[in-house]
This record gives C-alpha cells, sequence and structure tokens, in this order.
C-alpha cells in the first residue's frame, strides 16, 4: 500500500502525484514511530532511488491489528493526508 498526493516539499518544489510510503517503524504496544517517505513516483520507489522528503509520525497502535495498515490509516487522518488517494 502507498499514497499519491501533491507535496510541496521545504525547497518549495511541488510534485503534483509523489508516491508516499512508510518506509520504517518501530515502537512498542504503547507507541509506533512510522517514517513516511515521498517519491517522484512509484518507479522511483521502486528503484530504491533517494526520496525526495521524509516525515516522522507516532500514534497509539491496535495491538490486533495490522502496524502498516494502521499507519496509512493514521496518515489520512492528518491535514497534510486528507486528499491523498491509496495506490
Amino acid at each position: 500500500m502507498a499514497l499519491m498526493k501533491q507535496i510541496k516539499t521545504n525547497h518549495g518544489l511541488i510534485l503534483e502525484n509523489a508516491y508516499i510510503k512508510i518506509t520504517k517503524q518501530t515502537g512498542n504496544k504503547d507507541n509506533i514511530n512510522i517514517i513516511v517517505s515521498a517519491f517522484k513516483d512509484k518507479q522511483s520507489s521502486d528503484e530504491n532511488k533517494e526520496s525526495i522528503t521524509q516525515y516522522v509520525y507516532n500514534f497509539t497502535p491496535n495491538l490486533e491489528e495490522n502496524f502498516i495498515k494502521q499507519g496509512y490509516e493514521y496518515l489520512k487522518t492528518l491535514n497534510e493526508f486528507k486528499n491523498a488517494v491509496d495506490c
């Protein structure tokens, strides 16, 4: 799973259809930290190219559900990702 949306980087670069995915998760039953990376497109991600930008978030997990899936669901609750499309 991943997300797609327009993003504006700290450098002012606008990517219309950035490919956004969770690239790392750490944590425990009380707190999950996720690193979210944005790529130019899916191909760049698939080719292990360097991400354009990264974000760090954390959330309290439900221990009975997949943490990565919960991470994407959490991201979509944030203003930064409210218009993101699943891909």
